[in-house]
């Protein structure tokens, strides 16, 4: 199947109003076809992306910020606030991601077969894909060219960009800066834990889906918040999804939720 972006991308280049006044190394770094699906996260409006991005709706203005447009307009729990923006803290969950899957899941599940999972889900819808909370870019690098990762941390989307170059963006997944429809799937890996509310941002990723996109997630699951952080019971995450929109479907694998879920 010939993925849905790829039109995008040879169809869409950069006009030349966008490259007005811009930074031209920052408006460079976002690739063609995803300028066309950005919008504002505050009311949805189009942008128009030059030296910032500014909305032609609500007319709020959003700056490039070490070479990422920042689009965030949200908030985050505030010991995550501080622990995301420390230097070495990106460096050691990188090398901790890597072995996290099969240690949480009591070596259930590897961290081979989570990325083969998410690939098998996703790919099929034919993209674009957005990986929300993407951190260092672990499911935006498996999902290809065709894929933006988001993420509130300047610290995590430079060292994303370097060990896993691609399209990146600073943003908050309640408020994802996005227009309706405009991905065939959706990533959401640890970053679930991290939300400040969960159930807004299960809703911004069904609202960016178009009709048959699907979502993929993984995440702790509970017994009950632990150090602030939300660990959802298995049937609280399932209402969860269907309140926002989703037919949802949760395996376990030791501490582990692995979750599919399709629009509804």
């Amino acid at each position: 199947m010939r993925p849905l972006w790829a039109g995008i991308a040879e169809e869409r280049p950069l006009a030349p109003r966008a490259l007005r006044g811009a930074s031209l190394v920052a408006v460079v770094s976002l690739p063609p076809w995803l300028l066309p699906l950005l919008a504002c996260p505050r009311c949805q409006g189009p942008l128009e992306v030059g030296g910032e991005a500014r909305c032609l709706g609500c007319g709020a203005r959003y700056p490039f910020r070490g070479g990422f447009l920042d689009l965030r307009a949200g908030r985050e729990r505030p010991h995550l606030w501080l622990a995301n923006r420390l230097p070495p803290i990106p460096l050691l969950y990188d090398a901790w991601r890597r072995r996290s899957t099969g240690l949480l899941s009591g070596k259930k599940l590897s961290h081979a077969e989570e990325l083969a999972r998410l690939r098998e889900w996703l790919l099929p819808t034919g993209g674009p894909f957005l990986d929300v909370g993407t951190g260092t870019g672990v499911y935006r690098e498996a999902l290809g060219n065709g894929a933006v990762g988001l993420d509130p941390s300047p610290a995590f989307l430079r060292v994303a960009r370097r060990r896993r170059p691609g399209a990146y963006l600073l943003g908050h997944g309640e408020h994802l800066p996005f227009r309706t429809g405009a991905f065939g799937g959706v990533a959401m890996g640890p970053t679930w834990n991290e939300f400040w509310d969960p159930l807004r941002a299960a809703q911004e990723a069904c609202r960016v889906l178009r009709p048959g996109g699907r979502l993929f997630g993984m995440l702790l699951l509970g017994p009950g918040a632990t150090f602030g952080l939300f660990r959802p019971q298995e049937e609280e995450l399932l209402h969860l999804l269907e309140r926002a929109g989703f037919r949802p479907h949760l395996e376990r694998f030791g501490a582990l939720g692995l979750l599919r879920a399709e629009v509804s």
